[in-house]
């Protein structure tokens, strides 16, 4: 068996785990399926790296600038040893996924492994369609078997990923994937990753479908006007700030609309701390805002902006794996600009690569997705860095030290 057979079925492994995880509401260890997975890819991959690879020398910079300025914050801001370690390991499995499992697909993921997830998709989101029409229809009491989710009188389908948003996560990079990576020409998978992003009852994710089926159309887009032709992609790079800002403002207003989600809360009676130029440029340190570490070792930034008993208990109770849920905001109170620009230059490798339209779509839907969901979301973790490596779209197979291109 090759090494590219080997770390296929690895990341296929990583990705259907994460995909897949009811499971776990019913045997609980397979929630740490996807960390064991991910430990070994880590250890494979750093041993990779040191037989047969150099290292690139603005990523090790990066890395090193995010590493010395999480030292210095820890000193500055010290509160909690504890609570500084076990935030560390929140923010370290997305940088683990993004540099290691990115690496692991850029260099030996198959092709077909990839369609194999592909259909494994398709599958889950039929699954979704079928779950739906049961317990919206026929039996609401089997809403207990999935994920106790209603908006407006509706059931929000998740399928056998447990979370609605999970699902439609899955749905909408199932389009990206079908596009852009296999070249799927056959209508109906859209149609049906289309109608799971609507049954999840996911708006933001509603609107990235239709904000990627405008890209998709601008930059294949020719207009022709007396034999002169005009690409219409060289008007996606004036459109993209007017882009960037709308969703930033969009995700606010939803971050603030619900007056009771946690989500909500959090927001509001954090934002006065950005007024204070320390925490801006520094934060408040690790482990000291919006995650069960931070309320369990009793963090002083909360006394200081009277953060109400009860959504605490709702932090390190029923939202102790995903905090906040808001990850842009939780990490900028508590990296501050400096850090937070730092960590995303890591994980989006700002510094090593050379910006195409694709990985500035890419760029763009990675950094806005983290305005209202946490960056660690499954299978959104892997399923971006397993298919789009480094923001790249592979269109040729390494097989041995020639190249073949993908058809």
């Amino acid at each position: 068996m090759t090494l590219n057979k080997i770390y296929s079925i690895l990341l296929l492994l990583i990705c259907f785990v994460s995909s897949t995880q009811l499971i776990a509401k019913y045997w609980t260890p397979y929630l740490y399926f996807d960390d064991i997975l991910l430990l070994i890819c880590v250890l494979l991959c750093l041993f990779d790296l040191i037989l047969y690879n150099k290292f690139s020398r603005n990523n090790v910079v990066a890395s090193l600038l995010l590493i010395g300025f999480t030292l210095i914050s820890f000193v500055i801001n010290f509160y909690n040893f504890n609570a500084f370690l076990a935030k560390l390991f929140y923010y370290a499995k997305p940088l683990f996924v993004f540099v290691f499992v990115s690496y692991l697909s850029n260099k030996y993921m198959l092709h077909r492994y990839k369609r194999y997830l592909y259909n494994i998709f398709i599958l889950i989101c039929l699954f979704s369609l079928g779950e739906f029409y049961w317990v919206q229809y026929i039996d609401s009491s089997a809403i207990h078997y999935f994920s106790f989710s209603i908006r407006g009188g509706f059931y929000r389908a998740s399928s056998v990923t447990w979370h609605p948003i999970s699902l439609s996560l899955l749905a909408f990079f199932s389009i990206i994937i079908g596009k852009e990576v296999l070249n799927d020409k056959r209508k109906w998978p859209y149609i049906l990753f289309v109608t799971s992003i609507i049954l999840s009852g996911t708006r933001f994710i509603m609107l990235f479908t239709v904000i990627y089926f405008g890209y998709r159309f601008i930059i294949m887009k020719q207009i022709v006007f007396k034999n002169t032709r005009f690409h219409m992609k060289h008007f996606y790079i004036y459109l993209y700030p007017i882009l960037f800002l709308s969703i930033l403002g969009l995700s606010t207003y939803l971050n603030v609309k619900d007056q009771t989600s946690l989500r909500s809360v959090t927001f509001r009676t954090g934002l006065p701390l950005l007024s204070n130029p320390k925490i801006v440029g520094l934060g408040t340190g690790i482990g000291s805002f919006g995650s069960y570490e931070s309320v369990l070792y009793q963090s002083e930034v909360y006394e200081k902006i009277n953060f109400p008993e009860h959504y605490k208990e709702v932090m390190s109770g029923t939202n102790k794996r995903s905090g906040t849920e808001n990850f842009f905001f939780m990490a900028l109170i508590e990296f501050g600009v400096v850090g937070l620009f730092l960590y995303f230059c890591v994980i989006l490798r700002i510094t090593s690569l050379k910006i195409s339209y694709f990985f500035s779509f890419y760029i763009l839907v990675v950094v806005c997705i983290t305005f209202v969901y946490p960056i660690n979301s499954l299978p959104f973790l892997y399923l971006i860095n397993i298919f789009f490596p480094y923001g790249k779209i592979n269109t040729f197979q390494k097989v041995g030290n020639t190249k073949i291109e993908i058809n």
